[in-house]
């Protein structure tokens, strides 16, 4: 079974030797025109290629002739490019790799090194005179290495940004073109979505879609591709929540089991509840009194201390000393306060600085008319009046 993951770290598998020749211009100029002329003969031979193909399509037109000859070319180039398996590392590529090692560690310093085609002679008569036993005897541990090693070039992680950006963009430009190609063949449609997962890396968000597939998204989901690839950016980077993504309103209130039926679906927390409870506030009865009331207690509590406190103090020398009487509160006055019993008058009232009661005139208010008089019951209407019978079969006399 093919492996999707590797816990191996990214090396380096091959040796590169610094460029150290600078070219003149006349150098320059003369690879550049080495280079225009091989694009030129190249277009040519792919065109001549093409010819080619357009003739064994004529062919098979005129052999079969069911279909024209577009379809036939068609049916010659559909051909995938996609890499269908690799082959396991055997012992031939093991014994080029070890011999090829072997002559460049015997080259001086700063000597150039020799690659594989430059000794692939010497390699093959140096492997046909091995018999089969002597070939596994000298590959067999570089086998080893040259499966770790194709395993970690094909799944480690990049040890630098620049060299995860090139691949990023390498391997999705060969899948838009593998994905163009087969929607042309075939008629399929595509959604591809590519986003970087890290702030630190440098892709942009990758859009891949075929006309269809875009329309798709702005008929039922009222929003485009592009910016729904944002959105996933910013989703994959910041890691929001799922009620952030993609908000959810709950239907029905839970007061039982709220952390299962709430918290854990809609992300809502409960912070800062009164009671030991929580309930319904309609099932709120004499558990929200005595908080209240226990509230009250300990206010009433802290201003007695508050009191005292005061009372204790020395007094401070002045020419004027304010009055220092404070007022004093009877047993049964205490008793009363610490019950939870509030009477109306006493809340009412108007209290000085220092806590004496204060007497409050009220408003006279305007004398009734009837004051005085004496009102009896009601008058009931009169039953004398008769309702009209329904009666079909009643008569007026």
């Amino acid at each position: 079974m093919r492996k999707i993951s590797t816990t191996k770290t990214r090396s380096s598998w091959r040796h590169r030797a610094a460029q150290r020749y600078k070219k003149t211009p006349t150098e320059k100029a003369l690879l550049k025109a080495k280079r225009k002329q091989h694009r030129t003969e190249y277009t040519e031979a792919l065109a001549a290629a093409r010819n080619v193909v357009m003739e064994q399509a004529t062919l098979l037109r005129e052999k079969f002739g069911r279909h024209s000859v577009n379809y036939y070319f068609e049916e010659i180039m559909q051909r995938s490019r996609i890499r269908k398996g690799t082959r396991k590392a055997n012992k031939w590529n093991a014994f080029v790799k070890k011999q090829v090692e072997l002559h460049n560690a015997a080259l001086p310093a700063g000597e150039k090194r020799h690659k594989a085609c430059e000794l692939m002679s010497e390699i093959r008569a140096r492997w046909q005179e091995l018999d089969e036993d002597q070939r596994t005897i000298e590959t067999h541990d570089v086998i080893e290495i040259l499966t770790e090693r194709r395993e970690m070039k094909e799944l480690a992680t990049h040890n630098t940004m620049v060299h995860a950006f090139n691949d990023a963009q390498r391997t999705l430009e060969k899948i838009d073109r593998e994905l163009t190609a087969l929607h042309s063949r075939t008629g399929v449609e595509f959604i591809l979505l590519g986003v970087r997962g890290d702030t630190e890396h440098w892709n942009q968000p990758h859009v891949f879609h075929t006309a269809r597939a875009a329309e798709f998204f702005d008929c039922c989901f009222k929003t485009s591709i592009g910016t729904l690839a944002f959105r996933f950016e910013g989703y994959c980077i910041a890691g929001v929540q799922e009620a952030a993504a993609a908000p959810a309103h709950a239907q029905h209130m839970y007061y039982t089991n709220f952390d299962t039926n709430i918290t854990a679906k809609y992300r809502v927390v409960l912070e800062k509840w009164p009671l030991s409870k929580f309930c319904c506030p309609g099932d709120i009865n004499g558990e929200f009194e005595d908080w209240e009331n226990g509230r009250f207690d300990d206010r009433m509590a802290e201003m007695l201390r508050d009191d005292e406190n005061v009372t204790s103090a020395p007094p401070t020398q002045s020419p004027s000393p304010p009055s220092t009487e404070t007022p004093t509160m009877s047993t049964s006055d205490l008793s009363e306060m610490q019950s939870g019993k509030r009477p109306a008058d006493d809340l009412n009232g108007v209290f000085s600085v220092s806590g004496e009661a204060m007497p409050v005139q009220k408003r006279a208010r305007k004398e009734r008319s009837d004051k005085g008089k004496k009102r009896g019951p009601r008058k009931r209407n009169s039953a004398s009046t008769s309702i009209p019978s329904s009666d079909p079969s009643a008569t007026l006399t």
